[in-house]
């Protein structure tokens, strides 16, 4: 189901970096993320801790632009953000150039308020894993 991701989520280029969302559900979402060497979110050839949440944050964000889409709305709205990060914990940051798999799954909503749990791994490994709470 890979999605053009500039029709779902409002981020562009430097600051865009989800590649592509691979799996949408009512409640569930996985994307994809591949960080250039000469990225903002790149140090010393790793991804920077804060771009793992990021990529979690725009992952949720494409999943809600493909359901908007898929009640035929349009995709990408740039109205909601990140309120609050918990228990979010990253085991290693990765290499620049690896594929990163995010999955997130909404475990509580309330109006606009959605809490959604999330896990990123790489090569098979998991690297991180928290919990994100975003207005929407």
């Amino acid at each position: 189901m890979p999605n053009a991701i500039e029709h779902l989520i409002p981020h562009r280029s430097p600051m865009r970096w989800i590649e592509a969302l691979t799996d949408c559900t009512d409640t569930t979402a996985k994307a994809t993320a591949i960080f250039d060497e000469k990225s903002p979110a790149v140090a010393d050839g790793k991804v920077l801790e804060s771009a793992l949440v990021e990529c979690v944050a725009q992952t949720a964000a494409a999943a809600l632009g493909q359901r908007a889409r898929n009640r035929g709305k349009a995709g990408a709205t740039g109205d909601g953000m990140l309120v609050a990060v918990s228990n979010f914990k990253i085991h290693f940051s990765p290499r620049a150039q690896k594929t990163l798999q995010i999955e997130i799954f909404e475990r509580k909503r309330l109006g606009p308020m959605i809490m959604i749990s999330s896990t990123i791994s790489c090569e098979g490994q998991t690297i991180a894993a928290g919990d994100l709470t975003l207005y929407a």
